[in-house]
């Protein structure tokens, strides 16, 4: 299809993205001023709308394993894709951790936060404060989180470095720790920031379909962090092989920016 094509496709289902939200938004601020329980109720609301969300961009999503609902768990996996926690939210029940940006979009910044969507601004240590005590209560509250422990999306061919800070609360507080994978078959289809925002939403909008793998690990369990972390990554750097054997293999590794004479004599004196 035309470039052309692709456009009238992307703002075609923008529309219909924009309309599943407002609806979403409604269903959480009504479910509000309910004599019922509102928490379990927001969950499925956001849940219809992230399953809406994939059917509306032609997500094939292949699910290896499934994600536990007997208790509470911290739920951790890579990041390659804004597009990831819409993907998740489909299959699994929890309070994800997001950029604080998010907050601000029309209707679904607003549904997000009413839904239980924990805001974390990386740039303000008062944020990242007050993040780590939302996550902290919720679990100590028995509810789900689910977080990128990477920080950010990229498009290495592994995991880069896990923020140990979730792990730390789970030790704590004795929550089993869940580790899953999300892949793209299309590399292209990682976000590395070369991107604005923008344009990386609306690529996802416009393509005729994208063929996504989801796979859930088994539940680890302990009271150490360090070990909760490291066996969290190991399978899933495990796993992002073999989803991908059959897809090309991994992503070529990002060669490290090469150091100007200032930086080498900085890094020589420190």
């Amino acid at each position: 299809m035309s470039i052309r094509g692709n456009k009238i496709r992307g703002y075609f289902r923008l529309v219909f993205i924009v309309l599943a939200t407002i609806w979403a938004f409604l269903s959480v601020f009504f479910i509000g001023i309910l004599p019922v329980k509102r928490y379990p109720w927001r969950l499925r609301v956001r849940k219809i709308w992230s399953k809406l969300f994939v059917f509306i961009l032609n997500y094939k999503v292949e699910v290896r394993g499934s994600f536990p609902k007997d208790r509470n768990y911290l739920f951790v996996g890579n990041h390659r894709s804004s597009m990831d926690p819409f993907v998740c939210l489909a299959y699994l029940e929890a309070n994800p951790v997001s950029r604080a940006d998010v907050r601000n979009y029309p209707f679904l910044g607003k549904g997000a936060e009413l839904s239980g969507i924990i805001f974390v601004d990386k740039e303000s240590r008062t944020s990242r404060t007050a993040t780590k005590e939302a996550i902290h209560k919720a679990l100590g509250e028995g509810k789900s989180i689910m977080i990128y422990p990477e920080g950010k999306t990229h498009a290495e061919p592994l995991t880069t470095t896990f923020q140990k800070g979730s792990f730390d609360m789970a030790a704590d507080l004795g929550i089993p720790v869940v580790p899953f994978v999300i892949e793209y078959k299309s590399i292209a289809d990682y976000w590395d920031h070369t991107d604005t925002m923008g344009v990386h939403y609306f690529k996802n909008l416009a393509k005729p379909r994208t063929y996504v793998r989801l796979s859930v690990g088994q539940v680890i369990q302990g009271d150490n962090a360090f070990s909760l972390l490291r066996q969290s990554q190991q399978w899933i750097n495990e796993e992002i092989v073999r989803l991908r054997e059959d897809w090309g293999g991994l992503a070529p590794a990002k060669a490290a920016p090469a150091l100007n004479s200032k930086d080498t004599e900085s890094a020589e004196q420190g």
